[in-house]
């Protein structure tokens, strides 16, 4: 017969059980150090450049997944993004989505040290669909997940609004409409604003960046073009470069958003990746692969991972995420509040970039 187990026994099990779960739950958080000071309630764009909440300026180095499709809930897939190092996973969503199943998704990204931008793939092309997009965000269940999630969270309203008949006045005005509706819901977090052509227009974001900051009460958006540029549609290495440095001497804020190694299996289906990353490098300017994968149909050679895990990365997504000097890996920093390296310093001047924005506007910038 057994003895029974003494009260003081039992209560210091339990008591060790409860710590030890307790410190558990405490470390899904990413752990802030104590001298960080919170400067801002949200991520922020300040020149073209984004800080997180507590003055750590952040260049992306992410990848896209499409766990709308997969693993809603991202598990195991931020796991293993992570371990590429990077900092940022553009999270690929949908209007059918729960507010419960956002909270999870961004929170489990966020656990990973790594920012969620969260996006709607909708209105992929389609312009008529941008403000179910923003109605989307801005009801009160959606908005309230990203409050609860503003101070690390991005949100990109919509994916590759918009074909290539899309003007530059109605650009400026939908998107207008758009942010509005977003900002009046309650939602501070940097907006980030695909081009239009299936996001491949980066004309269009420079001739319609700065309206569109003006017109936004709080001016925190990003802009994002998708390097889908293969030689077949007339673009080369050159047009890359130069559409870079043209952004930049402008001083728009600016990523790219998504780009692979080609658009199909033929010599002029090759996109130069390995100079977009460079030149991305060089120019201190955010992006994110396409994409983690499995998933892309037909175009399977887009998949980085064949399993969705990180020890079956190969070819160009090995090349993007792990071994290529300017990859994730080698590249990445994150801010010391997610558990990075990266500390809080000097912000530009917002009056001095302000100026810079007004004078393009009044056409004194060519």
């Amino acid at each position: 017969m057994k003895r029974p187990a003494s009260p003081v026994i039992v209560l210091l099990i339990f008591a060790i059980l409860f710590f030890s779960c307790l410190h558990t739950a405490t470390d899904e958080k990413p752990q802030k150090p104590a001298t960080l000071q919170k400067h801002h309630p949200t991520m922020r764009v300040l020149d073209r450049f984004l800080y997180t909440a507590f003055n750590e300026k952040v260049i992306l180095r992410g990848i896209n997944k499409m766990i709308i499709w997969t693993d809603r809930d991202g598990i195991p897939a931020f796991s293993e993004i992570a371990r590429t190092g990077a900092n940022c996973v553009r999270i690929v969503w949908l209007t059918e989505g729960a507010a419960g199943e956002l909270d999870t998704a961004i929170a489990n990204c966020i656990a990973e040290k790594m920012i969620p931008m969260i996006e709607l793939h909708d209105a992929t092309g389609a312009w008529d669909k941008l403000p179910e997009c923003a109605a989307y965000w801005s009801s009160p269940e959606i908005a309230g997940v990203i409050r609860k999630h503003e101070e690390y969270l991005l949100v990109n309203i919509a994916n590759e609004v918009g074909d290539a008949s899309i003007q530059k006045r109605q650009f400026i005005d939908d998107y207008t409409k758009a942010v509005l509706r977003m900002r009046e819901a309650g939602i501070r977090t940097p907006i980030i604003i695909d081009s239009s052509d299936w996001g491949k227009d980066i004309d269009m974001l420079q001739a319609c960046g700065f309206p569109l900051i003006e017109a936004d009460p709080i001016h925190n958006l990003v802009f994002s073009v998708h390097m889908w540029w293969p030689s077949m549609w007339g673009y080369d290495e050159r047009k890359v470069q130069e559409e870079i440095k043209e952004t930049v001497d402008m001083h728009l804020p600016l990523i790219v958003g998504e780009f692979g190694n080609m658009w199909e299996e033929t010599d002029g289906g090759q996109i130069p990746f390995r100079l977009i990353i460079s030149e991305c490098e060089k120019n201190e300017i955010g992006w994110l692969a396409w994409s983690w994968g499995p998933g892309n149909k037909p175009q399977r050679w887009l998949d980085m991972t064949k399993s969705g895990h990180f020890s079956s990365l190969s070819g160009w997504g090995l090349e993007v995420a792990v071994t290529h000097r300017y990859g994730i890996k080698n590249t990445s920093k994150k801010p010391a509040s997610l558990g990075g390296t990266v500390l809080p310093g000097p912000v530009p001047d917002p009056a001095a970039w302000r100026a810079n924005m007004e004078s393009w506007l009044a056409g004194k910038i060519e």
